[in-house]
């Protein structure tokens, strides 16, 4: 399988926790007509997710760069 590459959104964040800002990661890809998304805390745990929710195995995703900003 070649390698599937995710679109990046960097999203703002606040920790409400430890009263903090933080950027929070969503990765996407569209899939013909279906968007297949995937957030998390670090674009670690956003890439793990994706992975578990639509069977990709991980060492078969990267990012696409730059990532872009969320508006």
């Amino acid at each position: 399988m070649d390698k599937l590459y995710l679109n990046v959104k960097a999203v703002p964040a606040f920790d409400t926790e430890f009263l903090q800002e933080h950027t929070a990661f969503t990765v996407f890809h569209y899939n013909g007509k279906n968007l297949q998304t995937a957030s998390g805390w670090t674009l670690k745990d956003a890439i793990e997710l994706f992975s578990k929710l639509y069977s990709y195995h991980r060492e078969d995703l990267g990012v696409k760069r730059p990532f872009a900003s969320q508006h």
